[in-house]
């Protein structure tokens, strides 16, 4: 096998420059190819027509290499060698698109194989629209690309700087060729040396000189400026930067390098410091040696090539067709460069006829069709489908009489029509998806003018009896009735009448009811003669009913409140004769009743019984009590007790109320006793609290007063700041059952007397002494040395504030008192009080 170092170094260094002892140069052989051919997509071909390897000095070598050069697409396109070759290896490299030839087992192989294996060598594509493609056929290893007839190498060598690899490339040769970092000036050269190169690496770019300026510093292209700025940038010369690059991220990313094949764009470029990344992605693996363009350089023949010109024709447009009923149907194909193919089926088989135009047989069903590219021999596999579409004409009565009632007053046998009734008749009750259009003459109805018949509004046969109806449908078909308008002046009993009455039953009393119209009709079905076949319809009103418009079908609510009148329409299923017209449908709506109700007075528990009345006499009423038992019927309900009270009230119409609770308040006068009264006593704020929990006082609602029973009273059954001595609770129901009262009595000590004989105070006593405590009650009433100066021995004892008929001066005196209750039970209190004159 040639490679870079074996044969620079042994056929170079070794043959012409340091071994003195050979005797001759070793020539490199002159490789020559013929084959530029046409491809058919997705057939096998061989890379060349003939090839030769001449070489003066040798027989043999050790490998040969073939490679799609350009237009080369990873996965679709391949090189494979056919035949029997037993003294030949290969080995397809999918990446590079490099087929390479060597013998077995490491052994030379002559170039009498070599010939014969690579004109056996064929190239397949899987598209079916491939590109052009150039084949090269070379002695070395590295990738030749006819276009420039230079050679690029990629070296492998982890983590070196771009310096040290512009210097590295420039110090390799190949087959005499100077090597330095490739300059990459087209799409061709940028494939081969990204995308099919062995590794990414380092190229021959830079801005170091200048920050955003980008030059190829390396090779023939040295000073050649590719690009200006970062990614935002533009050139005039040929750039393959990856994705947002080149961007300068780091800053000193000054060196252009092929990106990991991981990253973005297989082959695209982006810049890097020198030294590139710590190791990872971006870290630097190796670079790229072009080598060729150099002054010097010897000329060399060790390389050859050839290529394929793909044939991609392909069908530009196509034009389906369609007929009405059933024929022929032309259809067409225009192809980009051969013939056209024509085939009944999408795969397979033969083609039934060849040319951008084709009739079919007769069809009575839409049949597909399919057309292929033909060019020099060559058929796209592609198929595409053509239409030969065969349309249905509707189905339709090819003429009707249709027919409606002269009910305008004036029997002369002219009307109005609504023409789009006639659309069911005419169609078979299939009008759905179809165009129906009228007109007065045959010829225009044929020729589908736009002179039509404006069938928004009403069609009078005075124009003319006889019109055309015509009925397209979505495909562009139609076909032609004629109609022939007749008027009926016949007539329903113009004094007949049905009425449809119900009470208005919804939540609303708004005289509105959703009838069931069909209720009525067998009554009219009765009123005409037997063993026709008729219908009856209704309309809201007559233009409706004349021209058939707005029919009104199923449930109808009445817009009319409480009654409305509907017009009928009698006519015949057979044929749409009219058998009348006429306002003859009542729709009636009875009210619910309506009323209030009224109590005579306060049902009291103690008191007369109350009567319950309603405001209208004139329905009939039916009371029930909470229990839902019966007990009235009549326009007034004597009752004796309270609770809750369903009336509903039924008028003439049997049109029930809607039912009204009232509820009847029981009310009652209070009952007390004096263990619902709790007292706080003997403090600086006396109260009186009256204790009504559970209702213990009664059923009334209650409200106090404290010592008037004129009031004022209060809802708050508290009273506060009262004086000691006796005072009376009045209890008052607010339902004006009675009021109550009890005596309460707050016990008190005064805390001074004036005995002035101003009749305020003049004597002391104790307050409140009620009847809980018996006459065996005494006070005794000491001067402040603990004299006795008066003992009270009644409850309602007082002290004048004398001794032995002596005034007593102003002083502070104490008292004792030993109040007896009524269960025998002593309690004594002490306390003093002043004397004040």
């Amino acid at each position: 096998m040639y490679n870079k170092s074996e044969f620079t170094i042994f056929y170079i260094v070794f043959f012409l420059l340091i071994n003195s002892f050979c005797w001759s140069q070793n020539i490199a052989p002159t490789l020559t190819a013929t084959g530029d051919q046409l491809y058919c997509p997705k057939t096998q071909i061989n890379i060349v027509t003939d090839f030769n390897i001449d070489d003066p000095d040798d027989t043999e070598i050790a490998a040969l290499y073939v490679q799609i050069s350009t237009g080369y697409v990873q996965g679709e396109d391949s090189l494979s060698l056919a035949g029997a070759h037993p003294n030949i290896t290969t080995s397809w490299n999918s990446s590079e698109g490099k087929l390479t030839l060597t013998g077995l087992a490491s052994a030379t192989v002559s170039y009498v194989d070599l010939i014969a294996a690579v004109k056996n060598v064929v190239f397949q594509s899987t598209s079916n629209s491939p590109n052009n493609k150039t084949f090269s056929i070379t002695i070395g290893d590295a990738n030749y690309l006819p276009k420039t007839d230079h050679y690029y190498e990629y070296v492998s060598d982890y983590g070196i700087t771009w310096s040290a690899a512009r210097t590295a490339a420039e110090n390799r040769t190949y087959f005499g060729l100077k090597g330095y970092l490739v300059t990459i000036t087209s799409a061709e050269e940028a494939q081969l040396t990204g995308e099919q190169a062995a590794g990414a690496g380092w190229i021959g770019g830079t801005d170091e000189e200048t920050e955003g300026v980008w030059k190829w510093v390396t090779g023939p292209e040295s000073g050649t400026i590719f690009w200006n700025g970062k990614v935002t940038g533009s050139t005039l010369n040929y750039a393959n930067w990856n994705h947002n690059e080149p961007n300068d991220a780091n800053g000193g990313e000054d060196y252009a390098h092929i990106t990991d094949p991981s990253i973005g764009i297989k082959g695209a470029w982006n810049d890097l410091r020198v030294g590139g990344d710590p190791p990872g992605l971006y870290h630097p693996k190796g670079y790229i040696v072009e080598y060729g363009g150099i002054p010097g350089d010897p000329v060399l023949n060790i390389s050859a090539f050839t290529k394929v010109t793909a044939i991609n024709t392909s069908i530009v447009s196509t034009k389906s067709n369609s007929i009405c009923g059933s024929g022929s149907i032309t259809i067409e194909a225009t192809v980009s460069q051969g013939d056209v193919l024509w085939f009944d089926s999408p795969s397979g088989g033969t083609s039934i006829a060849t040319g951008s135009v084709y009739i079919t047989p007769t069809l009575n069903a839409t049949t597909t069709y399919y057309v292929s590219a033909s060019f020099n021999g060559c058929i796209n596999d592609e198929r595409i489908p053509v239409v030969a579409s065969v349309y249905q004409i509707p189905v339709i009565q090819p003429s009707i009489t249709f027919k409606n009632c002269d009910v305008d007053g004036n029997p002369d046998g002219y009307t109005d029509f609504n023409l789009n009734e006639a659309n069911d008749i005419i169609t078979n009750n299939s009008s759905a998806g179809l165009d129906i259009s009228y007109y007065t003459d045959f010829n225009e109805a044929y020729n589908g003018t736009s002179n039509t018949i404006d069938t928004s509004i009403p069609f009078n046969n005075v124009t003319s009896n006889i019109i055309f109806a015509r009925v397209e449908n979505n495909d562009g078909c139609y076909a032609i009735s004629e109609v022939t308008l007749e008027v009926s002046t016949t007539s329903l009993p113009s004094n007949f009448s049905e009425i449809l009455s119900y009470c208005d039953e919804d939540n609303d009393i708004d005289g509105f009811y959703e009838f069931d119209l069909t209720e009525a009709t067998q009554t009219f079905l009765d009123k005409l003669p037997l063993g026709e076949n008729l219908s009856i319809h209704y309309f809201e009103n007559l233009n409706d009913a004349q021209l058939e418009q707005n029919e009104i079908l199923g449930v109808y609510e009445n817009k009319d409140a409480f009654l409305q009148t509907l017009y009928v329409r009698v006519e015949s299923d057979d044929n749409g004769d009219c058998f009348g017209i006429g306002a003859h449908l009542q729709l009636a709506v009875h009210p619910k009743p309506e009323f209030e109700v009224g109590q005579s007075k306060v049902l009291c528990s103690d008191g007369d019984d109350v009567t319950l009345f309603t405001s209208n006499p004139n329905y009939t009423y039916e009371w029930k009590d909470s229990a839902g038992v019966v007990v009235g019927n009549l326009p007034e309900l004597t009752i004796d007790s309270g609770g809750s009270y369903e009336v509903v009230a039924t008028s003439n119409f049997s049109c029930k109320s809607f039912p009204i609770v009232y509820n009847v308040e029981e009310s009652s006068i209070a009952r007390i006793e004096s263990n619902d009264i709790e007292i706080i006593e003997l403090t600086d704020n006396n109260s009186i609290k009256i204790n009504n929990k559970n209702n213990n006082l009664g059923i009334g609602d209650y409200e106090f007063a404290l010592d008037n029973i004129g009031g004022p009273y209060q809802d708050e059954s508290f009273f506060e700041n009262v004086l000691a001595g006796s005072h009376i609770v009045y209890i008052q129901d607010k339902n004006g059952c009675g009021i109550e009262y009890i005596e309460v009595f707050i016990l008190g000590f005064p805390k001074f007397f004036t005995p002035n004989n101003d009749g305020v105070n003049d004597t002391w006593q104790i307050k409140g002494l009620g009847t809980d405590y018996t006459n065996a009650s005494k006070v005794k009433i000491y001067n402040r040395y603990g004299k006795l100066i008066k003992q009270l021995t009644s409850k309602n004892g007082a002290w004048d504030g004398t001794f032995n008929g002596q005034l007593l001066p102003d002083s502070d005196y104490w008292f004792l008192a030993e109040l007896v209750e009524l269960t025998g039970e002593i309690r004594i209190y002490r306390g003093h009080f002043s004397l004040v004159r």
